[in-house]
């Protein structure tokens, strides 16, 4: 069966009807098994405030951040018993066979896939390269079917058509995320916040 990379905005962790939201996105996926990927939000911002105030270089910048994104997912296991902590291909085969739905422990999936990628496919440590690229990488190395970008807002003009590169440059996703779209597979974004029956909606390669 396919698997469909769910990179599920931090800034949405502020909502009180998350799981119910969160479950139907995941009953719009048919068939696809869900594998789900938080972003560090709130959290994040905080190591980015350390970064400028403490004068940390980027590597220890990004480190700290994919820490940071653990809390946000131990929130999440919290409110969503259904999810189960995984961290690498097996661990999420098990959890789909037992009927629950995988949420990928990020920073050990990273670490454990940059050991063995070739050197030039391995993302920046960098504030460039934010937590949208890194579930895109993953979507990429697991590899995924599909890659859905659930966010806290709506693109505008939806009757235009728009590429990642233009979702770039409006700042909705981070700078290097266009640098992955011919390895990429079918992406989507969803407004999870205010337009949850919209539906997921695609965007150009």
């Amino acid at each position: 069966m396919s698997v469909t990379v769910l990179k599920l905005g931090g800034s949405l962790l502020d909502l009180g009807d998350l799981p119910d939201r969160l479950g139907s996105v995941f009953k719009m996926l048919d068939d696809d098994r869900p594998l789900l990927v938080c972003g560090g939000g709130d959290a994040a911002d905080v190591v980015r405030r350390w970064h400028e105030t403490h004068a940390l270089d980027e590597e220890q910048s990004h480190w700290l951040a994919m820490d940071s994104i653990r809390l946000n997912q131990r929130l999440l296991l919290t409110l969503m018993p259904e999810l189960e902590l995984v961290s690498n291909r097996a661990a999420a085969e098990l959890a789909w066979s037992h009927g629950r739905v995988p949420l990928l422990d990020l920073m050990a999936f990273v670490s454990i896939e940059e050991s063995t990628a070739e050197q030039d496919t391995v993302l920046p440590h960098a504030w460039d390269v934010t937590s949208d690229s890194l579930a895109a990488w993953v979507a990429i190395r697991w590899p995924a079917s599909r890659f859905v970008l659930l966010k806290s807002v709506e693109l505008p003009n939806k009757d235009a058509r728009w590429t990642l590169q233009t979702a770039a440059d409006a700042g909705f996703v981070d700078r290097y995320f266009p640098r992955l779209t011919s390895s990429l597979p079918p992406t989507f974004w969803c407004d999870l916040r205010s337009n949850t029956e919209a539906g997921i909606q695609p965007l150009a390669d």
